[in-house]
């Protein structure tokens, strides 16, 4: 045989088994990632969970007026659950806000309001003595970005004030607290009870603003003398004004006309009412009309006069389209 049809000799050499890698190692590699993946998360979930319940005993333990707000505004949007870790019993978002406000009061010295719980509805409320025949209070949380919540009549629905604790706003909504207080209770709840919830809410805006500077906005209960009421119609029709003449003699008083033909009302223990028109002078507007209140205590506001006095309280519902109190529109239709 001719050499170039001889078959090249061929060398076979043993596989080196450390150089092959076996066919089930990247399935055991992927699993063993996925089992510490999920335990981490486990830890997480668990050391989340152990940082709300410190947070928790902090809200309903501390005497420090810092702490207790600041516990209130982590656990107001604090995500409890996780992907990988629920708890199945928990209170809600809105629920803190509740239990703050207990708190803030207590600091005070002025709980009055009871906080209870809702077994058909699995929510907090808070329940004021004297009224709590007539409903009793949640808060409901803003659904937009705004954030904040509402505090709110659960049976009629009515907000009456706005709360937002990472902006430090509180706003009253004088529609909501006429409605309430001045319609639907009045005829069913005492005076004195009515009155209490009042100072209630009061010292609410008043302890939020001397503890945490909060912006607040009483609309129809601020009792400071200096505060103006703006009525919703800036241009006041004239009949309503002579409505007032009818109503005050009706309830034996005698109104007065003061500069710029101003109605001026003097009731008992020197209140005096004033409604007049505003003008900014500098810039040559008017900005409407308002209702003045003033007493020698800073102590009566317009609702305390509407709740006293009932000849007030007829002419102010029955033209309530153009005599009500303005509130901030940012926060209330």
């Amino acid at each position: 045989m001719s050499k170039e049809y001889e078959k090249p000799t061929e060398v076979f050499k043993p596989h080196n088994n450390s150089d092959i890698e076996p066919t089930e190692s990247a399935t055991t590699l992927s699993t063993a990632g996925r089992l510490i993946s999920y335990n981490n998360q486990l830890k997480d979930g668990l050391e989340n969970g152990y940082s709300f319940t410190k947070l928790l005993d902090q809200l309903i333990t501390t005497t420090h007026a810092d702490e207790l707000f600041a516990s209130a505004r982590a656990l107001s949007t604090y995500q409890l659950d996780t992907a990988y870790l629920t708890f199945p019993q928990q209170y809600s978002q809105s629920d803190f806000y509740l239990i703050f406000i207990n708190r803030l009061m207590a600091l005070h010295d002025r709980e009055r309001v009871i906080l209870q719980s809702s077994d058909q509805y699995k929510e907090l409320y808070h329940e004021f003595p004297g009224i709590n025949s007539a409903g009793y209070f949640i808060f409901k949380l803003e659904s937009t970005v705004q954030g904040g919540a509402y505090y709110t009549e659960k049976t009629t629905g009515e907000a009456l004030f706005y709360l937002n604790l990472e902006k430090h706003v509180l706003r009253f909504n004088s529609r909501a607290v006429t409605q309430l207080l001045l319609v639907e209770y009045h005829d069913r709840i005492g005076q004195d009870s009515i009155k209490g919830f009042e100072k209630y809410l009061l010292d609410i805006g008043n302890f939020l603003k001397k503890d945490y500077g909060f912006d607040v906005d009483f609309t129809l209960l601020d009792p400071s003398n200096s505060a103006v009421y703006q009525l919703a119609d800036s241009n006041l029709p004239s009949s309503i004004i002579d409505r007032l003449f009818v109503e005050a003699a009706n309830g034996g008083r005698m109104l007065e006309l003061g500069e710029n033909s101003s109605p001026i009302l003097r009731l008992d223990n020197g209140i005096v009412i004033e409604l007049f028109e505003q003008h900014n002078y500098e810039e040559n507007l008017d900005l409407g009309w308002v209702i003045q209140v003033y007493d020698q205590q800073h102590e009566v506001a317009w609702f305390d006069v509407l709740l006293r006095y009932e000849f007030l309280r007829t002419w102010y519902l029955e033209n309530l389209n153009a005599l009500e109190i303005q509130s901030d529109v940012l926060y209330f239709n």
